[in-house]
């Protein structure tokens, strides 16, 4: 599933590229089809070993896909150096899957935006 993910935004922006993820991530998580599915894999992933490791793979690469951009963003000195580019990459999402695993609240444009915006702030400090 990962091989046939979207590739990963470079705008020459940090800013604007964590928000293409974040928006990559919202298009995900809304979609039927794919919402779904990610929803039921997350939760088979709880109480079976093989699924929590396909699910796990399959986000060590996309990380990895989206971490060259926080890696770019560090040579230009738009972020600092020793900045962890995974958890960066990884700070975009987790709120986005937090609203729709845990919370109820709404996934939408503002939600990826204010993700993005919070993970590069961060990063940022």
């Amino acid at each position: 599933m990962a091989e046939q993910s979207s590739p990963r935004t470079a705008t020459g922006s940090v800013a604007e590229d964590l928000r293409a993820n974040a928006r990559l991530v919202l298009r995900t998580l809304t979609d039927p089809r794919q919402g779904a599915l990610f929803r039921s894999v997350i939760a088979a992933a709880t109480c079976d070993e093989r699924t929590a490791r396909s699910l796990n793979r399959f986000y060590a690469i996309r990380v990895k896909e989206w971490s060259g951009c926080v890696t770019e963003a560090v040579e230009r000195g738009e972020l600092p150096a020793g900045t962890d580019p995974d958890e960066v990459i990884r700070a975009v999402s987790a709120p986005l899957y937090y609203r729709l695993l845990a919370s109820g609240d709404p996934l939408d444009a503002v939600a990826a935006d204010r993700a993005a915006d919070a993970a590069a702030a961060a990063a940022r400090a």
